[in-house]
């Protein structure tokens, strides 16, 4: 069986990554995720970012080398990760009738801070940094708690 090709564009500005809130019926839950996704019969991994960029964020966008391929396990397709720039237009929710209820919000995310973009972020932000020259911040971590006995002395 031959996996599914999903196409999806690294936008990054002024430090932060242009992310999608996307609807997922299946799971009835809302994600942040980047804008892309699967190619259409006869459509090129460029094409196909091309056509959802401008259906789910509205912009023109220059598809740049592909710097990430990722086949999860398990998963019936395999994600390529474009570096692309914006040029025409300025990132809003597409008004294609197809993805209109599939999409609640497009935000900028601080490339340096994964937490901000919930689950999503923890696990995949700090790859997707690393790959775009981007350090993650550490999670400061608390020191250890005092033994209560040392306390009471």
């Amino acid at each position: 069986m031959r996996k599914r090709q999903k196409a999806y564009a690294l936008i990054v500005e002024n430090g932060r990554l242009l992310l999608v809130r996307y609807y997922y019926p299946e799971e009835n839950a809302w994600y942040w995720n980047f804008p892309g996704g699967t190619l259409e019969p006869g459509e090129t991994l460029e094409e196909a970012l091309k056509r959802e960029l401008m259906e789910e964020c509205s912009v023109e966008v220059e598809v740049g080398p592909m710097v990430l391929k990722e086949a999860p396990p398990g998963r019936d397709y395999v994600r390529y990760f474009f570096r692309c720039w914006i040029t025409k237009g300025r990132p809003q929710v597409g008004t294609d009738p197809a993805t209109n209820d599939s999409i609640g919000a497009l935000e900028w995310v601080d490339l340096t801070d994964p937490g901000r973009c919930g689950g999503w972020g923890r696990r995949n932000l700090p790859q997707v940094a690393r790959v775009l020259g981007f350090q993650p911040r550490r999670r400061r971590r608390l020191p250890p708690p005092i033994p209560r006995r040392a306390v009471q002395q």
